[in-house]
């Protein structure tokens, strides 16, 4: 007969038993505590990496430095509030009249009876300032001047024949200033191709040329515009007021970058591999006193923050972009957007003389202090991306303002925009240069273009002349003189 084991015994294996259960399930909830700590770290990479990816999908030419062009459809742009005025010119504009030509042939037309009895009128004799005029414009039909040069043989009393030479700058310049200069100015200034140029002067001056010859053309073009294009470079940092910016650029299947500095007696191109402080030292002068006006590209940053203008074009963007990725730091763009239309709609006030500098001054006051506080909370509270940017904007606070303490200077950097966008087009055609001395055409030709039609001259004749100097081996007129 089996005896029971102790009411004791018993306890003390229950005990035991419930010991090792809790135990085990300390552990399990240990490892399931690590899971979901462990998930709770992959949930929150995820949605950063989804919000990041979102942003990305989310961005335009409102929000970032995307150009308006690669807008899809999708995109809703803020409708411009109507300002009442009708199409056309306003008032005040100085419209562009018809101007009246010296005439090369006059035709007179007589009435030939009155216009209430039908009397027969006999042409009489008149003054040019009584009679009306309505003039009729036609283009000549264009013929290309050649000359040809024959070089002759002559047989001497010894009976050597001896052969005429070509003057040396017949035998290096086989086209005259004129046609080369029209070559480079189709280039420089109507951004063609090799091809289209080689149709234009065929279609339209009735020379034939070769793509290669429109090369060559174009490297002796810019042997014509180094000492011109040296002047500027040497012109450019003794300038108060600088406007520069800088995009991409192709050269010989390699990344560059094409840089402006705009100045308001020139404006200069550079074609640079790199886009560092050492090019834009370069270009500005690294002894710079002036004020600079840029975007908040770092290659800048050499210069103090007392003699910059930041852009509020692109700060405008920047602060869209937070509102765009939400959060808190889309509250406070929003915030600062509110503050920065004040600011505009004074200072457009400010630019067509409707309120006085001192005014907008002061009213600007709380407008600074009110941006820079939201930076700040933004630096701090905001999400990460939003954060990183608040914070580098306040490095450069100084340079938010410039424009408000120094007349003469804009708020927006459009100078630099406007002056570089015909090369970001030219690019967009002929996607680069295919070597260095295509490039340092390239930065002449637009150089050229951009500061005399700055000074007001006449490209093709500047281009002329300057073709014409180098032919007899002077130097090309001043660009600063035109």
């Amino acid at each position: 007969m089996t005896r029971a084991a102790p009411a004791s015994d018993q306890v003390d294996d229950r005990i035991e038993h419930l010991a090792q259960l809790l135990s085990a399930a300390v552990v399990r909830i240990e490892l399931l505590e690590a899971e979901i700590a462990d998930l709770k770290r992959e949930n929150a990479d995820l949605k950063r990496e989804n919000a990041e990816l979102r942003a990305q999908l989310g961005q335009n030419s409102t929000n970032s430095s995307k150009p308006p062009s690669s807008d899809g459809p999708q995109v809703q742009k803020q409708p411009k509030t109507p300002t009442g005025r009708k199409r056309g010119g306003q008032p005040g504009h100085v419209g562009a009249k018809r101007v009246r030509l010296t005439p090369t042939a006059v035709v007179d037309h007589w009435p030939s009876r009155c216009r209430r009895c039908s009397t027969a009128l006999v042409p009489g004799v008149t003054t040019p300032e009584v009679a009306k005029w309505h003039q009729v414009i036609e283009l000549p039909v264009v013929a290309p001047e050649v000359t040809e040069h024959r070089t002759h043989a002559l047989t001497c009393s010894c009976g050597v024949v001896t052969q005429a030479t070509l003057p040396g700058d017949v035998v290096l310049h086989g086209f005259g200033p004129r046609l080369s200069a029209t070559v480079a100015y189709l280039s420089g200034r109507c951004r063609l191709s090799k091809r289209m140029i080689v149709e234009c002067l065929s279609d339209l001056f009735g020379t034939r040329l070769s793509t290669g010859a429109v090369c060559s053309i174009d490297q002796d073009v810019s042997q014509a515009l180094a000492k011109p294009y040296a002047e500027v470079c040497e012109t450019i940092p003794q300038q108060k007021r600088i406007n520069a910016d800088e995009t991409g650029w192709t050269e010989d299947k390699s990344k560059a970058w094409l840089w402006v500095a705009c100045t308001s007696v020139a404006i200069l191109f550079r074609i640079a591999r790199s886009r560092g402080k050492a090019v834009a030292k370069e270009l500005i002068g690294e002894g710079f006193a002036g004020i600079l006006t840029t975007d908040r590209w770092s290659g800048y940053n050499w210069v103090p923050a007392v003699q910059r203008q930041l852009c509020w074009a692109h700060l405008l963007r920047d602060m869209q972009g937070m509102v765009d990725r939400g959060g808190v730091g889309g509250g406070l763009g929003r915030q600062m957007l509110v503050e920065v239309e004040k600011m505009f709609d004074w200072w457009a006030e400010v630019r067509d003389g409707k309120l006085a500098r001192a005014v907008f001054q002061q009213n600007m006051l709380r407008v600074r202090a009110t941006v820079e506080r939201l930076l700040l909370a933004g630096s701090t509270t905001a999400e990460k991306k939003t954060a990183g940017m608040c914070a580098e904007i306040l490095k450069l606070k100084v340079a938010l303002w410039t424009f408000v303490d120094h007349e003469g200077v804009e708020p927006t950097n459009n100078v630099g925009e406007r002056a570089i966008r015909p090369a970001v087009m030219w690019r967009k055609g002929c996607f680069g240069t295919d070597s260095e001395q295509g490039s340092r055409f390239v930065e002449r030709i637009l150089t050229t273009v951009a500061t005399v039609r700055l000074r007001g001259g006449n490209v093709l004749g500047y281009l002329t002349a300057a073709c014409e100097a180098h032919r007899r081996g002077a130097v090309a007129p001043s660009l600063l003189g035109v």
